[in-house]
C-alpha cells in the first residue's frame, strides 16, 4: 500500500483566537505580581481605606463584598459566587494586620499578597452550606470574628460591616459591638 499522497491544505495565515488571548499583553499580569507596581497600589489602596476608618474611628471594618475585599487588599477568589454566597469575608482592622477568611481550600490564593497577615477557613453559616445548622455555625462564626477584633482594637467596639445577614449582625451585637455602614468608608475610600 502506498502512503497517502494528499497534501494538506495551507495553514491559516491568521492567528488562533486562542493564540490571541494567550499573546495579549497584560493577560499574564497577576496580583501578587510586580507589574505595573501592584505592591504600591495595594498599599494606596490599604492606607486610603484606614484613613476613612480612622476618620470615624472604627476598630476596623468586616467585608464581605468581592469587591471590597480586592480593593482593601487585593485578593480575590470566585468573584461572581461570593457576591451571592457569602463564602469568604476579611477583617481589616483600622490598624494591625488584616485576616483573610477564605473559602475551604483556596487558602493559597492571598499567598504572595504583603496586605494579609493572616488566612483562615472561613465558617460558612449561610443556608446553601449550613442547612439547618447555619445557627450554631453563625455562633462559632461571631466567637472567632469577636476575638481576632478584640485582639487587634483594644476596647474599641465600633465595627463598620459593609453586608451582613440579620442572624450575624444580632450575634456581633450580643458580643458588645455596634455595628455601621462599611459600604461608607468603602466608597469615599475609592
Amino acid at each position: 500500500m502506498a502512503p497517502d499522497k494528499t497534501s494538506r491544505p495551507p495553514a491559516d495565515p491568521r492567528p488562533s483566537p486562542i493564540r490571541l488571548a494567550r499573546d495579549t499583553l497584560g493577560s499574564e499580569l497577576l496580583d501578587c505580581g510586580a507589574q505595573p507596581d501592584m505592591r504600591r497600589l495595594r498599599a494606596y489602596r490599604l492606607g486610603r481605606l484606614r484613613e476613612q476608618l480612622k476618620r470615624r474611628d472604627y476598630a476596623g471594618v468586616l467585608l464581605y463584598d468581592p469587591i471590597n475585599i480586592r480593593y482593601a487588599t487585593g485578593s480575590r477568589n470566585m468573584q461572581v459566587w461570593v457576591t451571592h454566597n457569602p463564602a469568604r469575608y476579611c477583617y481589616v482592622p483600622t490598624e494591625g494586620p488584616i485576616t483573610l477568611f477564605d473559602f475551604h481550600n483556596c487558602e493559597h490564593l492571598a499567598h504572595g499578597l504583603e496586605t494579609i497577615a493572616e488566612v483562615r477557613p472561613a465558617c460558612a453559616w449561610y443556608y446553601f452550606a449550613a442547612g439547618p445548622n447555619g445557627e450554631a455555625r453563625a455562633k462559632v462564626w461571631a466567637a472567632e470574628i469577636g476575638e481576632v477584633i478584640r485582639a487587634s482594637a483594644g476596647a474599641n467596639r465600633r465595627l463598620a460591616v459593609d453586608k451582613m445577614d440579620p442572624l450575624g449582625t444580632h450575634l456581633l451585637q450580643e458580643q458588645g459591638f455596634t455595628l455601621f455602614d462599611g459600604q461608607e468608608p468603602c466608597e469615599l475610600a475609592r
